[in-house]
């Protein structure tokens, strides 16, 4: 993917894109740090690539990434069973050239993305994620401790709060896991497009805002895995701009409750164009092809079929108005 997020590349097969050229690569990680952007959160990782090259490239730009394990690792009929074999290749792929440590770009770990929906329970993360702290201590011992985090859709998972009933069985599990100090790593991980009001001054009438409530209950910090508000809405631009702002105001007075936020999302989802799920980006994809790759097999360190003279197109994206939004906050610093 190199195209999309970088300034050049030339595939195996000859094919070549760069900044000037009449195949342009587009650059997105300059892009992000151009419009403020400190944190990327990535929802899918593959550890049998090499993604070095992606997180040294964000590393030049002092962006720091929150890196995933996908669903499927945690999922019991998919990777869950044999996440003895599979955390140290994730780990692994996590690191730097070394294998010395975590990569330097890489600041905390996400495990699984909205489990109600993707089809994973509480326990089957609290299996996944004792043992990572298991093999972290045991195999990679000089390793740092990253902060973990299970990002959890808003609904309420049967407890008052929405997140509530799913981190309940969480942390009454992981709390008590000390191997490597997981229990003092975890972090709170909402997924919100609840407004200023309820996040931070009255959610459901109980006088008090969401995130303190959540932080005076699990004694956690919060990141926002998620926090936006998508275009259909005849009011996006009011809700993202009361949530950016009550954020930022809040973190600088509470930086040890609210770690940061992740603006869901860069770009429209281009799989589901017009729709409401594919329409938060502060990006709208466009028709214009900015550059073709053909790949070829050695493009790939893993790949599950064969991908000679597979194609990428790359194509614009257009700011749109959660663009200026976002830009309003981001470039404040």
């Amino acid at each position: 993917m190199t195209p999309v997020w970088g300034k050049e590349y030339t595939s195996k097969s000859g094919s070549h894109c760069d900044l000037t050229g009449p195949n342009r690569a587009r650059n997105d990680i300059q892009t992000l740090a151009d419009m403020g952007v400190k944190l990327v959160r990535l929802y899918d990782w593959e550890p049998r690539n090499n993604h070095l090259n992606f997180l040294d490239y964000c590393n030049s730009f002092n962006i720091k990434v929150l890196v995933s394990v996908s669903n499927y690792f945690v999922k019991p009929d998919e990777g869950l069973n044999g996440r003895d074999e599979q955390i140290p290749k994730l780990i692994n792929s996590f690191s730097n050239r070394e294998k010395t440590d975590y990569h330097s770009a890489v600041t905390g770990i996400v495990i699984g993305n909205e489990p109600r929906i993707s089809g994973f329970s509480a326990q089957n993360c609290i299996d996944f994620t004792t043992s990572w702290a298991n093999i972290e201590a045991s195999q990679y011992p000089n390793y740092r401790e990253l902060m973990i985090g299970h990002p959890v859709d808003f609904a309420t998972y049967g407890g008052r709060f929405p997140c509530f009933g799913f981190w309940d069985p969480l942390f009454d599990a992981l709390n008590k896991v000390t191997a490597k100090n997981l229990n003092k790593r975890l972090f709170l991980a909402p997924q919100t497009y609840n407004d200023r009001i309820y996040l931070f001054e009255n959610a459901e009438g109980s006088g008090k805002g969401y995130v303190d409530i959540a932080y005076e209950k699990y004694q956690k910090p919060i990141l926002f895995t998620e926090i936006g508000h998508d275009r259909t809405k005849p009011n996006y631009q009011q809700v993202a701009d009361g949530q950016l702002a009550g954020s930022i105001e809040y973190g600088a007075k509470n930086p040890n409750i609210l770690l940061g936020i992740c603006f869901f999302q860069f770009a429209d989802k281009v799989w589901i164009p017009g729709t409401s799920d594919g329409s938060h980006g502060t990006r709208t994809q466009g028709d214009d092809i900015m550059c073709t790759i053909n790949f070829d097999n050695g493009d790939f360190t893993h790949w599950d079929k064969d991908c000679k003279n597979v194609p990428l197109t790359v194509n614009t994206l257009i700011p749109n108005p959660l663009n200026d939004v976002v830009l309003k906050y981001y470039k404040k610093g």
